[in-house]
């Protein structure tokens, strides 16, 4: 049952390289018959000097003999040598070319399930990445996706080991049948006793994979918080706590490591009792020859050490098999949940009014977020979205990016719904700008363009006077081709957020959604950032989710969501006119003097 499950997982994973691995079995027994023709051709060498002139009753022997009758060529001691040189320098040719093939299918399949994995997580839907943890996620993408690809340099060996062990017994068969079957046996009974290893070593990898994702999670967490972690004083606890999982890492690896050596200490004290034993046996039957017999003795050891390198490949199987068929797990959930892009096929035309329309949303079924939402956006207004945490602002936001879609109603662009509108043109007319700035390790200029290559340098310089850092971008030594550092680590958070702004307008988007952009920025970053917003007006619809007066007090339009509904719509000067608002007890303090 466990073969079947192994050939099943290797077959639905691999079949691709069906004729690459047919070519390696070929070559991996065409490199086992010309060494096992070589060595068989060492007798009637040999017998040259014991004075039997080469004469051997064998049939590879015979064969070979008569090969040379065949050609005419002298059956001589120098021509039978130049053969086996010759046949010895084939087979070193057939191993290179085995090994070169091996390794090119163990990195095709790297490239090529690392490139398709990237591809399937990058196009699965938003609510299922949402829910995936970082860490298992790269553990997969990049841990799983390795170990499986040495699957592929295992299973040449196990070619490798299955086809020397059979040329090699039949050239034992063809000297000493009794002594081959001997060996069959005594093997048969190693393997047997081995099998409950690899059972035990094929659980214990299972447990591996499951610790390592434990860990690699921990770790993903732990680094993208690590000025928390300090902050609060606790790394030693974050220590300890990491620590748990390593020692419990350690223990199936050397669980793992224990298993596998047991196995292979077998072979050594096996062979040698064994050879011992079959010497004592051979020696006192008739017809007993040294040469025959020590050309076979060379024999056995090689049919055990092909032997032992098949059962140490077949542990490694099973300690791979695991992260195959976690991938192929993760791959199948990741087509499942695939972001439908295809739905959609009008253009994206915005000439009027975006709308909600009675828009309600829940997450898997539950409890609502949104509740019968309706309001309109004009073409070239902002609107301001205000309302406690938790409310559902960001929800609306993702809504409008099309990350969801609404559980009840719908949203429309100019009486369209947006679910019409192919989903690939509605983002590249959308600019998003968050609270939680993302950057590449990267120059200035490739953070605005942003893997849009058809932006060109004059729409980054436009962009970046548009979101008023271009002074500062000119400032620097090496102005726009400045790298960032790590998620920009070398601006401060206001030249962070113009940055990402000034990617947004780059797009010249129709929309622009700004979820709490400016929350965490100080007063001087916040203005700037207000006056690119004002010099928008009329030109790109803006909606603008946020905490502050200062950055809603110049919208056209204010919304209030509080307890998943809207309950204030009004321009700023309509909501004043309310003294028990939200916006006013919340938002419109009068200044202190």
């Amino acid at each position: 049952m466990q073969i079947l499950e192994t050939t099943k997982v290797l077959y639905t994973n691999f079949s691709r390289y069906r004729w690459h691995m047919l070519v390696l079995v070929v070559l991996g027994f065409l490199g086992a018959i010309l060494e096992g023709i070589g060595i068989n051709a060492v007798i009637p060498l040999i017998s040259f000097f014991t004075g039997g002139g080469g004469e051997s009753t064998d049939f590879i022997s015979t064969a070979i003999r008569n090969l040379f009758g065949f050609f005419s060529i002298p059956f001589t001691f120098r021509f039978l040598l130049s053969f086996i040189l010759t046949l010895f320098i084939l087979r070193a040719v057939a191993v290179v070319v085995f090994g070169y093939i091996r390794g090119w299918v163990t990195t095709d399949y790297m490239c090529d399930e690392s490139e398709s994995m990237l591809r399937r997580t990058m196009l699965a839907s938003w609510p299922f990445l949402l829910k995936q943890k970082l860490g298992t996620l790269h553990n997969v993408l990049v841990r799983d996706i390795q170990r499986s690809s040495a699957l592929l340099e295992i299973v040449g060996q196990i070619i490798q080991s299955l086809s020397g062990f059979s040329m090699y017994l039949l050239v034992a068969i063809n000297i000493s049948p009794i002594t081959t079957l001997y060996t069959l046996i005594g093997g048969a009974v190693l393997v047997l006793f081995g099998r409950p290893l690899l059972i035990r070593n094929r659980r214990t990898a299972d447990l591996v994979i499951q610790q390592e994702k434990l860990f690699s999670q921990f770790l993903s967490e732990h680094i993208i918080g690590t000025k928390s972690i300090k902050a609060a004083g606790v790394e030693r606890l974050a220590i300890r706590q990491g620590n748990t999982y390593l020692r419990a890492l350690r223990a199936l690896s050397l669980r793992m490591a224990l298993i596998r050596s047991g196995s292979a200490s077998m072979f050594q004290p096996f062979s040698l009792i064994f050879v011992i034993v079959l010497f004592m046996v051979s020696y006192k039957s008739p017809g007993f020859s040294i040469v025959s017999f020590g050309a076979t003795l060379y024999l056995i050891q090689k049919i055990f050490t092909y032997l032992e390198s098949g059962i140490n490949a077949l542990h490694s199987v099973n300690e791979t098999l695991p992260y195959v068929k976690s991938l192929a797990t993760y791959k199948k959930m990741l087509e499942e949940n695939r972001e439908e892009t295809v739905i959609g096929k009008k253009p994206m035309v915005f000439n009027r009014q975006l709308a909600f329309e009675n828009v309600s949303f829940s997450y898997n079924g539950d409890s609502s977020v949104l509740s019968d939402i309706s309001f309109t956006l004009p073409r070239g207004q902002t609107i301001g979205l205000i309302g406690p945490s938790g409310a559902g602002k960001t929800t609306m936001a993702d809504l409008l990016l099309r990350l969801f879609e609404p559980t009840k109603g719908k949203i429309t662009l100019d009486g369209e719904r947006i679910s019409d509108i192919s989903i690939d043109e509605w983002r590249r007319n959308v600019g998003y700008v968050s609270q939680d700035v993302f950057l590449l390790n990267d120059t200035i200029a490739e953070n605005i363009r942003f893997y849009s290559k058809e932006i060109s340098k004059e729409d980054i310089i436009a962009a970046a006077k548009q979101a008023n850092i271009y002074n500062y971008i000119m400032s620097l030594p090496e102005g726009f081709e400045t790298t960032v550092g790590d998620r920009g680590v070398l601006l401060s958070g206001g030249q962070r957020q113009r940055v990402v702004l000034a990617r947004a307008l780059a797009r010249r988007p129709k929309l622009l959604i700004l979820d709490e952009a400016t929350s965490a920025l100080d007063s001087e970053s916040e203005k700037l950032i207000q006056e690119s917003i004002r010099t928008l007006h009329g030109n790109v619809t803006v909606f603008v989710i946020a905490h502050r007066l200062s950055t809603i007090e110049n919208a056209d339009m204010l919304l209030v969501l509080e307890n998943k509904e809207l309950s204030e719509v009004g321009t700023p000067e309509e909501l004043r006119k309310n003294p028990n608002s939200y916006f006013v007890k919340h938002h419109d303090r009068p200044k202190t003097q």
